[in-house]
């Protein structure tokens, strides 16, 4: 009789527990605090579709940084007082592994991601006759990401979730410019064009052969377009799940 009635108990708490997640766990509002570094608040939304899909939708708000550099730090960049900031908008389609009824467990989720970079620093150098130039930079970067990535959610409380995204492989197409800035003086602008022209044939194949340098009166460009780049994804998320 006892045995009886503790399967019938554990049956209808089991009920209860499934309609509850059912109704009442469908959602999850994340915070990933890996993107501060980057300088962006970032935040998702998670909706359960089924037992083993689900939607996200993550936005990150940019914040005015510094760019942590020891060389600047130290006087040896020709990079000064950098700052950036980044934003973001992610969409993921989630398909959980086991048939758990409530966002947990192991995963794969492709996504499309959109993110925007914005920067400003002051460039100065010194030519052969140690003359001193420089030039004010600003920096605007459109990037389109398509990856897929893999991580494990759990529940560490009745509506606490931890994400942790540790295999994540996307590739991208970066537009933009970097825009320097000479204030009247044309010198100026031709020794920077030399310098960022230097700069740009040491870099890798895959981004100098999408990036070009030019000079307009007392400015220089730095142009890219459908710039191909890998990239890689991981980190961590806290959520409320209900």
């Amino acid at each position: 009789m006892i045995l009886i009635v503790f399967v019938c108990y554990s049956l209808i708490g089991f009920a209860q527990v499934r309609d509850t997640v059912l109704v009442f766990k469908k959602n999850v509002v994340k915070f990933l605090p890996m993107n501060i570094p980057f300088h962006s608040l970032s935040f998702e939304y998670e909706r359960m579709i089924d037992p083993n899909y689900s939607l996200t939708i993550g936005v990150g708000l940019p914040i005015n940084g510094t760019l942590s550099d020891q060389n600047s730090a130290s006087g040896n960049s020709n990079f000064k007082s950098p700052e950036f900031n980044t934003m973001h908008i992610r969409a993921a389609l989630r398909y959980y592994y086991g048939y758990h009824m409530l966002p947990k467990g192991f995963y794969v989720e492709p996504y499309l991601k959109y993110q925007q970079i914005r920067g400003s620093a002051i460039y100065e150098g010194k030519d052969d006759q140690n003359i001193n130039y420089s030039g004010n930079l600003t920096a605007k970067l459109n990037t389109l990401n398509l990856g897929v990535q893999f991580g494990v959610q759990f529940l560490i409380a009745k509506r606490v979730t931890l994400d942790f995204y540790f295999l994540g492989i996307e590739g991208g197409l970066l537009n933009g410019n970097i825009i320097s800035t000479s204030e009247n003086k044309p010198a100026d602008a031709e020794k920077i064009e030399a310098d960022f022209n230097d700069k740009v044939s040491s870099l890798p194949f895959f981004i100098k052969n999408w990036t070009s340098v030019k000079k307009v009166d007392n400015q220089v460009f730095i142009d890219a377009k459908n710039m191909q780049y890998p990239w890689f994804r991981g980190g961590l998320s806290v959520g409320i799940a209900f």
